[in-house]
C-alpha cells in the first residue's frame, strides 16, 4: 500500500515514538492508523526488507538469465545436429 504523501510528511514530522502514542490513543481514523502502522513498519524494517527485495530481484534475474542460456544452448545443439547430418540428406 502506498502511503498518502500528506500523511507521510506528517508522520515524518511527528516521528516514530509520537506515532506509536497516537496509534494507541485512537486519535486517527482506521485508514490513517493502517497507513501509520505501515509507515512505522517501513521505518523499523525498511532497510532489511529493501535488502531482501533487492536480493530476491537479483536472484530472479540470475534465474531468468540461466533459463535463457539453457534455451540458447538447446537451440545451438539442435542446429549443430542438423548441420552435421544435413549433407547426408541431399541427393
Amino acid at each position: 500500500m502506498v502511503i498518502r504523501r500528506d500523511w507521510r510528511i506528517e508522520f515524518e514530522q511527528l516521528g516514530p515514538e509520537e506515532m506509536r502514542k497516537r496509534i494507541s490513543s485512537s486519535i486517527f481514523n482506521p485508514e490513517k492508523v493502517q497507513q501509520a502502522r505501515e509507515w512505522l513498519d517501513e521505518k523499523e524494517f525498511g532497510e532489511e526488507r529493501a535488502y531482501r527485495r533487492d536480493s530476491s530481484q537479483t536472484a530472479r534475474s540470475a534465474k531468468n538469465a540461466a533459463w535463457i542460456a539453457a534455451i540458447a544452448a538447446i537451440i545451438a545443439a539442435i542446429c549443430a545436429i542438423i548441420a552435421t547430418f544435413s549433407p547426408f540428406w541431399k541427393p
